[in-house]
């Protein structure tokens, strides 16, 4: 099963509302995460499904299915 990968290169939290990265928002299992706001967003493997919902939010286009 695909799971989301975050590229920390391209992941920008200061250029999302607050902070809040806005994939983590829509994921409907909770496997984006981010400690704080302003910091990278990563993915919990053990929560993620693979429904790409989060690399479709993902403006800057920081996370993909692998």
């Amino acid at each position: 099963m695909p799971q989301a990968i975050v590229d920390p290169v391209q992941c920008d939290p200061e250029k999302c509302e607050g902070g809040i990265c806005l994939a983590k928002k829509t994921c409907p299992v909770k496997a984006i995460v981010q400690m704080e706001a302003h910091d990278p967003a990563i993915v919990d493997w053990a929560r993620c499904r693979g429904c790409s919902l989060c690399v479709a939010k993902c403006p800057l286009r920081a996370i993909e299915l692998e």
